[in-house]
């Protein structure tokens, strides 16, 4: 009789612990995640009504660098503040260019409120047929946290009508990675 019992609790146990896994298990929902209307690739978590999202993909919607410390119990997420300008071959601000055309131009940055170490510096341009080609590239010898930075000078065919994105990267000291950190459009009319 002993033996039943033990054995009656046992199952009754068993089919009472995949019931409450469940329930704890409710009160966390995968969600989308949306930035400027675009859904992203990694989903977030509804936890108690409040969202959690990845921090990678935090720090690249915010052009931030992200830096994770070796123990991986820290994440630092760094926004600089950085504008981009085109300038044309005479020194004249653009955006809008006749397609099509082919223009030389460079690209003046400027940053502050940098609060970690960067090593270098890549502006590419991206056309609407998403093919991307590297405007410059540099090693960044100012640790400053504010400086500006002037391309060299490139010249460009815009074939086609669009938009086409002159993205500002970062390479952190640290992980030795490329980071987005400033995005500016030209728009082939």
């Amino acid at each position: 009789m002993r033996k039943i019992n033990k054995l009656l609790f046992l199952v009754l146990g068993l089919m009472i612990l995949p019931g409450t896994m469940l329930y704890a298990a409710s009160s966390q929902s995968e969600v989308s995640v949306y930035v400027n209307n675009v859904v992203q690739k990694q989903s977030g978590i509804l936890s108690e009504g409040e969202a959690f999202i990845p921090a990678e993909q935090l720090s690249e919607n915010l052009y931030g660098l992200l830096s994770v410390e070796e123990s991986g119990n820290t994440v630092r997420i760094y926004k600089p503040n950085v504008n981009t300008t085109l300038l044309d071959d005479k020194g004249g601000i653009f955006g809008k260019v006749k397609s099509p055309a082919r223009i030389t131009f460079s690209t003046l940055v400027q940053v502050d409120n940098l609060k970690t170490e960067i090593s270098d510096i890549k502006i590419t341009i991206t056309d609407p047929a998403d093919k991307t080609e590297v405007i410059d590239t540099q090693q960044i010898n100012n640790k400053e946290e504010n400086f500006w930075f002037k391309s060299v000078e490139f010249t460009y065919n815009f074939n086609t009508k669009g938009s086409y994105a002159i993205l500002v990267y970062f390479k952190d000291i640290n992980s030795g990675k490329w980071f987005p950190v400033s995005e500016i459009r030209i728009f082939g009319i």
